[in-house]
């Protein structure tokens, strides 16, 4: 690849690394997926998100909800892997 062909996403996860704040970045990225695949609804009885080493791990308000979030993780875990363009998610714990 030479330097013509590079996008200004390469620079920028090229400093990100750089700076020790690509972990960062991917859990700003992996929220804002979350949010906008899980509508407000669920938002707003989502305690807690939080992203670290490929595991998203959540915290519902409600038992029903939860219980709901678990039978669709795996569904969830693909639609945001698709939305990020890779294999981001790994894992994903409700709780």
């Amino acid at each position: 690849m030479n330097w013509e062909d590079r996008t200004a996403d390469y620079y920028i996860q090229r400093m990100l690394r750089q700076w020790d704040m690509a972990d960062y970045a991917s859990e700003i990225e992996v929220e804002r997926v979350y949010r906008q695949l899980a509508g407000d609804l669920i938002c707003r009885l989502t305690q807690r998100i939080s992203f670290k080493k490929g595991t998203l791990r959540l915290k519902y308000a409600a038992a029903a909800l939860r219980q709901e979030m678990i039978f669709r993780r795996e569904s969830l875990q693909q639609k945001m892997n698709e939305e990020l363009g890779g294999n981001v998610v790994k894992k994903i714990v409700i709780s």
